[in-house]
């Protein structure tokens, strides 16, 4: 699937507003292949009313929900500040003034992808005239394996063979989460609101909520895989890389035979401290945003421990706001030779409560503790470099997309080692929203038979979690 680069497009990352919402058509974004018909497995965002489980929209649930504050409409304009009034770039549609693309918007005037900017014009982010619609539905998606080699197509074919296998043998567990899931959210969201009561962690009501909300994001997060497939198992190979506009710069050629999903592979706690820690490594640290670290409003709970917001926030912001773009995550010139980066998977991005995967991150980490990466909206084709670093010693790690500072992506190491793990996305000064990193499976080896992928459902032990604030 040929690529354009990073930038300049319309972007489906979380806002406390989402522009356009409630109508099935919005000025600007004429979609391919809307209409009555269904597609199984994937819920298109954007068909039908506002509310429909399938559209991954921030915002949705109950309203001031501890540790999930959200913009009012107009507040903070967008999320990330992208799109003025009126909607998706602002009045008119996607590019108008203040928009995407427009004038301050991303890929405008000083912007990614602008003049001067990463990648500049064609690179990282320009997407053309390609219309927004997903890589499953271009008439073109199912010839992505042309010109490829004979490894990647048999594991393309036995990663279909798998995704197959878990659809028939998953019906019956997808079809019961399915009914069952605004309950359990609300009764969720009601022990949540009720935290004040009980946030002892040794209390059994706590331990019960932490559970409970575990069994919820599992389950969500066989929800994502479901509908993800593989779908999008070119976002993020050797020749997304090659054609993004970013990686060509660093003399990257688009092609690594030995692994072409090398940035896919997951990682184990003990590989990955003796990559990053020059001395012996830590015990890992788990946050659980929402349980163990809960923001609400002016302060932030750690182990339940209240500290003023600000203190304990600057510090993790600052890990993206102050690092320097770094280059791509490239594998080894020579697969003998170690690599000056070590690839963490791709996540999807996903909302707690409900919500289509149409959101990915690459995330890598150097031997310094700097994070490269990219995202990729997979409906709007936006796709953006990310930089930020990890705190050595609290283990924190933040990033940001581009050069956008005022929203950041928080999370720690120890998470970013297992198939589900919550993140805290802070924007502006003071807002923070409760996400989900679900870690997408590497395709298997061309050699191995197709087996559906399976979810590690063991949640992350409680662990102390070291603090550094600012006074």
């Amino acid at each position: 699937m040929q690529r354009t680069g990073l930038g300049n497009s319309a972007s489906q990352l979380p806002s406390g507003v989402r522009p356009g919402a409630g109508n099935a058509t919005r000025p600007g974004m004429d979609r391919p292949g809307s209409g009555t018909g269904t597609r199984p497995g994937a819920d298109r965002p954007g068909n039908g009313p506002a509310n429909r489980p399938g559209i991954d929209r921030p915002g949705s649930g109950a309203e001031n929900r501890p540790g999930a504050d959200r913009p009012a409409r107009g507040d903070v304009g967008n999320f990330l500040g992208i799109g003025g009034a009126g909607g998706i770039g602002g009045a008119g549609g996607i590019g108008g003034a203040g928009g995407i693309g427009g004038a301050g918007g991303i890929g405008g005037a000083g912007g990614i992808g602008d003049r001067g900017g990463i990648g500049d014009r064609g690179g990282i982010g320009d997407r053309g005239d390609r219309p927004v619609q997903r890589p499953e539905q271009r008439g073109d998606w199912s010839e992505r394996s042309q010109n490829r080699n004979e490894n990647w197509n048999q594991r393309v074919d036995n990663r279909h063979e798998s995704w197959n296998q878990r659809q028939q043998n998953g019906q019956q567990r997808r079809d019961d989460f399915r009914a069952n899931q605004d309950n359990r959210w609300n009764e969720l969201e009601s022990a949540r609101n009720d935290r004040q009561n009980w946030r002892d962690q040794n209390r059994e009501d706590w331990q019960q909520h932490r559970s409970d909300m575990w069994d919820y994001r599992f389950d969500r997060a066989d929800q994502v895989w479901d509908n993800a497939r593989d779908y999008y198992d070119d976002c993020f190979d050797d020749r997304w890389w090659g054609h993004c506009g970013w990686g060509p710069g660093y003399g990257w050629v688009g092609t690594y035979p030995p692994n072409p999903w090398w940035w896919w592979r997951p990682v184990t706690w003990a590989a990955l401290t003796g990559f990053v820690y020059a001395v012996t490594p830590p015990p890992p640290v788990y946050i659980d945003y929402g349980t163990t670290v809960v923001h609400e409003k002016e302060v932030v709970y750690v182990d339940n421990k209240p500290i003023p917001a600000a203190q304990y926030n600057e510090p993790v912001k600052k890990l993206a706001a102050e690092v320097e773009q770094p280059p791509p995550p490239l594998p080894p010139t020579e697969e003998e030779k170690p690599s000056e980066w070590m690839p963490l998977g791709v996540f999807a991005l996903a909302q707690e409560e409900k919500g289509d995967p149409v959101m990915f991150f690459q995330i890598s980490v150097n031997r310094e503790g700097i994070i490269s990466g990219a995202y990729e909206s997979v409906l709007s084709g936006d796709q953006q470099a990310i930089a930020g670093k990890v705190d050595k010693e609290t283990q924190n790690v933040a990033w940001r997309l581009g050069k956008n500072v005022e929203t950041v992506y928080a999370t720690s190491l120890a998470n970013l080692t297992q198939d589900v793990s919550t993140v805290a996305i802070h924007f502006g000064k003071d807002q923070v929203q409760n996400w989900l990193l679900v870690r997408m499976p590497e395709p298997p080896p061309a050699d191995a038979p197709p087996k559906a992928p399976e979810l590690n459902r063991t949640p992350p032990p409680v662990t102390p979690i070291p603090v550094k604030t600012v006074q």
